[in-house]
């Protein structure tokens, strides 16, 4: 009899610390975005994909977007003058973006220092110097809205230049910029 209760003791200890979860409190991370700017949000989004992961974010034209696992979502509507845009140059290896995933797109240059020079359709230097991409491989820009954006980057040797639009049904991942 007292194997049998020190069986059902362990068993029961076993299946308790089974079930423990080793998620983080999500009801923090949720709280976290209640006073900050959809800019201020991306930037938790991308520390998310590595420290919280069940938290799905994207970015669209026109919001930012935070899916925690319990089903609440979060959205934060992105400024009107300006459009977000993620760009991950890449000399060997990319993905098809459409929608920037904070919690899920990777990158090939995780990082990494690139020189970069945005300008706009005037020729107007709207951006002239150097940017460390994130951990995921990616860097973030604010551009103005309804333009035609020319990114020009450096990597060592190596250049890529592309045209991007910043219009409401543009992309906001932009994987295609290849540094040769």
């Amino acid at each position: 009899m007292i194997k049998q209760i020190s069986l059902t003791i362990l068993l029961v200890s076993i299946i308790i610390g089974c079930s423990n979860s080793s998620d983080p409190d999500y009801n923090s991370y949720y709280d976290s975005l209640t006073n900050l700017s959809a800019k201020e949000s991306i930037a938790k989004g991308n520390d998310w994909k590595f420290s919280a992961p069940k938290i799905k974010t994207h970015v669209t034209s026109s919001e930012a977007i935070f899916e925690f696992p319990d089903g609440r979502v979060v959205k934060k509507t992105l400024p009107t003058d300006s459009f977000y845009v993620a760009i991950a140059p890449f000399i060997n290896g990319t993905h098809t973006c459409e929608t920037h995933y904070p919690s899920s797109c990777d990158g090939e240059m995780k990082e990494q220092t690139v020189k970069v020079i945005v300008t706009d359709e005037s020729t107007n230097i709207l951006f002239n110097g150097n940017i460390n991409t994130l951990k995921n491989g990616f860097f973030e820009l604010w551009l103005p809205r309804n333009k035609n954006i020319k990114i020009d980057i450096q990597y060592n040797s190596s250049i890529g230049t592309e045209i991007i639009p910043t219009k409401d049904d543009s992309r906001t991942c932009i994987t295609t910029i290849k540094l040769e």
